[in-house]
Parts: structure tokens; sequence; C-alpha cells
């Protein structure tokens, strides 16, 4: 506390007077200071906790099994597994039906992708391929505030199965971009629920979003660099890279988003979504299977206030 002024409205400085009752009732106001200190001035004391979301895709050969199971079963062919992932905008196959959540976030339309207002060929795609899925999670926040301190995001890429160079080929460019340029279509995105509609996406408010950003900024291995082959004589006992053969994690194209020091209040109660959100549109470098091009792990950082 700087100043007695805190806590009183009696001021004692050169060229005031002092008397036994201006002193009687500014300790007075000590007193009813100390038996009642306001939350604001304690030093609060933050626990770093940690949410971790991680999830496998499936591979695939599992999506081959899959198909086949399906199809022996009088399903239709070529069937595969993308769920958790979920289309952006929930398209019922009819332009005129009624949807409570058409959009699921905000602002993660893609420079290549068809307006909002034409939504039949914003989810069915186009020869530029104008469709996104998104991996989602939400949580909610208990009776205390808590403070969003940082995200660190990898998407892990391998030699063989979730494989992604995180560039755009000729064979397949979206539009206004170039062959060899790093992608830069992703989106992470956290949004916070309406209080009093939670269940109305339209109404929620984006805490985080990072988009635009381009890969190449983000690799574990900076550019330019020698690629590394193996990791393994930097540990006693040293690794057996011979267990890894054909799934060597791919150092040079691995992503890993880290954004630290964001001090965003939350406040009590409320309903948090995170989503990694990609396209899905048959071109490079995502296919029409972008979910099977790396591993996400997403962890949130956040600071709960002890008491």
């Amino acid at each position: 506390m700087s100043s007695i002024r805190h806590f009183t409205t009696e001021q004692f400085s050169d060229g005031t007077t002092i008397d036994g009752d201006r002193l009687e009732k500014s300790l007075q106001d000590l007193e009813d200071y100390i038996n009642n200190v306001p939350d604001g001035d304690f030093k609060n004391r933050w626990l770093q906790s940690q949410m971790v979301l991680k999830y496998l895709p499936w591979t695939a050969e599992a999506d081959t099994q899959f198909a086949a199971e399906v199809h022996a079963g009088g399903g239709p062919t070529g069937s595969f597994m993308p769920f958790p992932y979920l289309p952006v905008y929930n398209y019922t196959g009819s332009a005129g039906a009624d949807v409570m959540n058409a959009f699921r976030f905000k602002g993660n339309r893609l420079d290549y992708q068809s307006p909002f207002s034409d939504t039949g060929l914003y989810y069915l795609g186009n020869a530029s391929g104008g469709r996104q899925v998104a991996w989602t999670t939400s949580f909610s926040v208990g009776e205390d505030p808590v403070i969003l301190d940082s995200v660190d995001a990898i998407l892990a890429s391998y030699s063989t199965e979730y494989v992604n160079a995180y560039e755009y080929a000729s064979a397949s460019l979206p539009e206004n971009r170039v062959n060899g340029q790093s992608a830069n279509d992703i989106h992470l995105q956290i949004t916070v629920d309406s209080t009093f509609t939670p269940n109305i996406q339209i109404e929620n408010s984006v805490l985080y979003h990072k988009y635009n950003f381009d890969t190449s900024s983000y690799m574990i291995k900076a550019a330019g660099l020698p690629s590394v082959t193996a990791f393994s004589a930097d540990m006693l006992p040293s690794l057996n890279t011979g267990d890894l053969t054909g799934m060597g994690i791919g150092y040079d194209t691995t992503l890993h988003i880290k954004d630290s020091n964001l001090r965003i209040p939350i406040p009590p109660f409320s309903r948090l979504r995170f989503a990694l959100i990609l396209p899905d549109s048959g071109k490079s470098p995502w296919g029409d299977k972008p979910w099977q091009t790396m591993i996400p792990t997403l962890t949130l950082t956040l600071l709960e206030r002890l008491r």
C-alpha cells in the first residue's frame, strides 16, 4: 500500500493540523479496512494447469478395412472415418433448410472458398476447393475466473502414415497459390459461448484466433538447416531406430505452434471451445482426408487463482 488514502479520507502532511479526533478516525478506518480487505488488494497467486488434447486419426489401412466392412454390410463404397472432424457448415442437403447452427465458427473462410452466401456450394466444394472440417472440443470453467496463458499445438507428421509437407504442389494448387509455397490455411480458434444462449454459436465470442500464418515459420527444424535423420545418439541407452523403420517422425515437416503470455481473462462458469480447422478441398497439401496428414496435440495452459 503506497498511501494511507487507500483506506481513509484523513490527510496528514505538512501544513495540516493533527488532533486526537482525526487520528482516532483514521485508526478506525484502518481497523475497518483490515477487518474487510477488498479482494482487489490481495496479491493473487496462480496455479498453472495444463489441458492436453490429443487425437490419433485412423490410418489409410484402417479406412480400407472399414470401407470393406461397410460395403459388405450393404453400405456405400468408399466409406471412411472422418470423426471427430466435422464440416464447419451444417448442410442438410437442402438449400432452403433451416439450421440452428449453420456455421460452427466465425472468421474462418479462406480466400479461395466460395462466399458464405452460397451455402450449398460452400459445403460441397467447387473447382478451387471450398470446404473445411474442424476438430473441436468444449470444456467448462468453474466458479472462479481463470486466465488463458498459452496455446501450444503440435502437428506431427511421419514418413509413411500421416504424411504432410505443408507446401502447395502444382498438381493440385488452390487458387492464388504457387508451387512450393508454404501452406497458410490452418486455423486455431478458441471461443467462449454466450452466457444466455450457449448453444447458439453465432452468439459466441472469439478469444483467440490464429490464422493466415506460414507453416514454414513453425517447423520444428528451421528451413535451410541440414535434415535431421536420427535422434538415437542423443540419449543413453541409445534408441534402436530399427524398431522405427518406415515410421520415423518427419522432423523437417512437423509443426510446433506456440503463443505464450496471452493473459486472456475468462469469467466464471464459461464454456470454452477449442477448434483446429483444416481445408477439406482435395487440394494440396491436405487432399480429401486432411485428418490423415498429421497427428494433432494441443496443450492449453490455464492459470487458476489460489485462495
